[in-house]
């Protein structure tokens, strides 16, 4: 009875609060009433809430222009003739719609998503009603009130039941088109000032072919739906993708969500393919001068109001890669007009063929005067000098962390149990009589035990294990490096054997208690136990070898060194978008693939491709979808170009189909000029010859690419050879990566070294990390991908870097 007495308590105490708006004050003779802010409340759904102009919002609290805050309280002006009303908002729960609550008490070393997943909450849920959390984080001792997860459920089933009835009551006019002439979709969403995407959206039969005739639904969407921008401030455009989240932008522009509704009022309705927003320029947007190394290898373009990279890379026939890497700010940014910007004059300086200076050299006559030789184009210098911005004071080399020692936690499947008997070769009686060492330790033949085994001459790893070792000797030779350059560093191996039993003992260890950074286990199953100790001692986990399992999502001390599948795919959409908009983009379906993530490459590059030919208004888009198996070789022939470079994307995850796809490009190759862009996971199917891939010009996004030219690749396997007697494989050099980059960033920052890592740049072997947070409340995940080339001379070139900001690209 008295927990229910309390319980009741914290409900009238939380609805006193949702409802203080009810409380009115006069200032001046003019009436307010007083309204708490509440998370997710913007100044856009409160103006509306209570049919209070903007403006006068914003006289009544000048504070606002600097954003709303939760918990802050607002002055509403109002009329005396003003009934004082509860805000008429979705968002605002009536007292029928309070969840009950729990009170919980801080423990020592809880984290919130313990308590969030005990009570079957997400972190969310308890932060809402607990908006002090957002400020001054999780403190031992203090209360907590945490909602009912099965009343919130019930919240929100009526809330959306709520939504879909007001949609049905005001339904959005439509507009009715018949298609006639030549047209196509480009130019209806262009006559009707919507979207491609929303256009295949409302007609999804489109999607296969246009027809003379066909009747189209046009929605009532505008295609850009922004409110007025207060004067003197800078903003850019920014085109809403699909799968695109507010996370996702928050991270990407500095830019909260209220702010991002402030300016754009279609965002209470969540984000939607296809609509262009305006994202204001913060603080946090660094502000990124740079001068060229040569004028003369640069021209200067001061851009339009509603130019776009893709128009100004039309215009000057230079790739969006090409001007980013010239202007690092635009890694961070969109283009705002009335900047000027380098635009590389890579056309003029494009240089001569190497055959064709061979020749020249060859036909010289011996008796020609010097002054009188063909002449070359010098390569143009196309660097340029970036002032960086400094790093924070927190992120310097700290000489207190370097005086100090660090425990490392390893957890590999090495098998030591198999590796111990995998050289024990059964002997039976017969072999000991035809063995003569193995006979000299017996007096006669009677001794001879019945059964027993020898050792192998040449040992063998257990071929389960192998690799592992591999990343083993990475590591040792990673702690070599450290401990050589002063840092006080003990390595602890333990062997998980990928059973689960054996890692939930492993934590218990006392030696576990005091570590400062663990390095696996390497299987996502394994790893659950291990990062719920991490996340409740505060201590980094990474992952080192997996891109499955989704503990990055709720664990703020986990890392996850693969991408995602997701990210890889979106990456190169990304890649395919800027780099080959204006090309013949041909989609080749070897087989239904919808189901799979390829799927999404597909939508993405779709567009992509009509989004930028509707933003750029003057260029034919050539997007082609391609069934293989239905229309056959031959057919595919008739959709490519002779002058226009033909791109090909194959959605598909069977080797089998990607084999078969690859070799008919190769064969096109020979009568039109492709390029086969693909992913990572190609350059593990062996039944594909390597020369076809150099052949098609293959590009793909990898996080890996081992440089064996390189001087630091060249002394890891020296000292590999030396130290193991064996040749190192992909799972050595990543052992060495891993080991390195995390330690080195003990040694120079200390345990807290999290937000340290963007500041923090090593040579490594194989890949160029960069961590970023996945969502508010979770882990990190590396983002570095190069962008490989399979070059016609057999070669394999870094053409760049996707995902690394531009900022920590020209740092030192």
């Amino acid at each position: 009875m008295k927990n229910r007495i309390i319980i009741t308590l914290l409900v009238f105490f939380l609805g006193f609060q949702l409802y203080a708006q009810e409380r009115r004050i006069q200032e001046d003779g003019q009436t307010f009433l007083i309204h708490v802010v509440e998370k997710g409340e913007t100044i856009f759904s409160l103006s509306k809430a209570y049919s209070v102009d903007r403006k006068d919002l914003l006289n009544a609290n000048p504070s606002l222009i600097f954003g709303l805050k939760t918990g802050q309280e607002l002055r509403i002006p109002v009329a005396e003739s003003t009934e004082t009303v509860a805000p008429k908002t979705e968002e605002q729960p009536q007292l029928d719609e309070l969840p009950s609550f729990h009170s919980y008490r801080v423990k020592r070393k809880d984290a919130l998503h313990f308590i969030a997943k005990s009570f079957n909450l997400e972190v969310a849920d308890i932060v809402k009603y607990n908006p002090q959390l957002e400020e001054k984080g999780l403190k031992r001792g203090q209360t907590l009130l945490i909602p009912d997860a099965n009343d919130l459920k019930r919240i929100r089933e009526n809330r959306e039941a709520r939504r879909a009835r007001a949609e049905q009551e005001v339904t959005a006019p439509v507009t009715k088109h018949r298609v006639v002439g030549d047209e196509t979709l480009y130019s209806i969403a262009k006559k009707y000032n919507c979207s491609i995407a929303d256009l295949i959206k409302a007609n999804p039969k489109v999607k296969e072919s246009l027809r003379i005739g066909m009747e189209l639904t046009i929605p009532e969407k505008a295609f850009e739906a922004v409110t007025d921008v207060p004067a003197g401030e800078e903003f850019f455009i920014h085109l809403v993708e699909s799968g695109e989240t507010f996370w996702r932008l928050e991270r990407e522009y500095h830019v909260t969500r209220d702010v991002l509704e402030k300016y754009n009022p279609a965002l209470e309705h969540g984000l939607q393919a296809g609509l262009r927003i305006k994202i204001p320029v913060t603080e946090e947007v660094p502000d990124i001068q740079v001068a060229p190394v040569n004028e003369e290898a640069f021209t200067k373009h001061v851009v339009a109001r509603g130019e776009t990279l893709y128009s100004i890379s039309n215009q000057y026939q230079v790739k969006i890669t090409s001007i980013k890497k010239s202007n690092p700010v635009l890694g961070y940014r969109g283009l705002m007009a009335g900047e000027t910007i380098l635009i590389p004059n890579e056309v003029e300086a494009a240089p001569q063929p190497m055959v064709a200076e061979e020749a020249l050299e060859e036909e010289e006559p011996e008796e020609m005067p010097r002054e009188e030789a063909p002449a070359r184009l010098q390569p143009l210098d196309y660097s340029v000098q970036v002032v960086a911005q400094e790093r924070p004071l927190a992120c310097e080399a700290s000489d207190q962390a370097r005086f100090k020692k660090y425990d490392v936690a390893l957890l590999l499947p090495l098998y030591l149990e198999a590796n111990d008997t995998v050289n024990r070769v059964r002997m039976t009686k017969e072999q000991m009589l035809q063995d003569a060492d193995f006979m000299s330790q017996f007096a006669s033949p009677e001794e001879l035990p019945a059964d027993t085994f020898k050792i192998r001459n040449e040992k063998i790893i257990y071929p389960r294990s192998e690799n592992f070792v591999h990343f083993y000797e990475g590591v040792l030779l990673a702690v070599d490096s450290l401990q050589r350059a002063g840092m006080n560093v003990q390595l602890h191996v333990f062997d998980t054997n990928q059973k689960q039993a054996v890692v939930d003992s492993l934590i218990r260890l006392d030696v576990f208690q005091e570590v400062d950074l663990i390095i696996g286990p390497v299987f996502p199953e394994l790893q659950g136990p291990v990062a719920d100790f991490a996340l409740r001692n505060q201590i980094p986990m990474v992952s080192p070898l997996s891109s499955a399992g989704d503990f990055e999502t709720r664990n703020p001390w986990y890392f996850k060194i693969n991408p995602t599948k997701d990210y890889l795919v979106r990456e190169t959409a990304d890649y395919i978008g800027e780099e080959y908009f204006n090309k013949n983009l041909i989609v080749l379906e070897m087989g239904e693939y919808k189901h799979l993530p390829e799927a999404t490459l597909v939508d993405l590059c779709r567009e992509k491709f009509f989004a930028s030919a509707f933003l750029e208004g003057d260029r034919d888009v050539r997007f082609q979808e391609y069934n293989f198996s239905r229309e056959g070789y031959w057919g595919l022939r008739r959709i490519l170009s002779k002058t226009r470079e033909n791109v090909f994307i194959i959605p598909s995850a069977t080797e089998a189909q990607v084999s078969v796809a690859v070799s008919n490009i190769n064969s096109l190759a020979e009568d039109y000029p492709v390029t086969l862009v693909g992913l990572s996971n190609f350059q593990r199917y062996n039944s594909i010859q390597p020369e076809y891939f150099h052949h098609t010009n293959l590009h793909l996004l990898s996080p890996y690419y081992i440089n064996y030219q390189a001087p630091l690749t060249n002394r890891f396997v020296e000292s590999f050879r030396r130290n193991f007697s064996a040749e190192p494989n992909q799972f050595s050099f990543q052992g060495y990566d891993v080991a390195y980059y995390f330690m080195s960033a003990l040694f120079q920052y200390g345990e807290n070294f999290t937000d340290c890592l963007p500041y923090h740049h090593v040579a490594l072997n194989q890949a160029e990390f960069y961590f970023d947070r996945v969502s508010r409340y979770g882990g990190f995940m590396n983002r570095g991908l190069y962008i490989l080339n399979y070059k016609h001379n057999y070669e394999i070139a870094v053409d760049g870097l996707e995902g690394i900001p531009s900022l920590l690209l020209t740092e030192e």
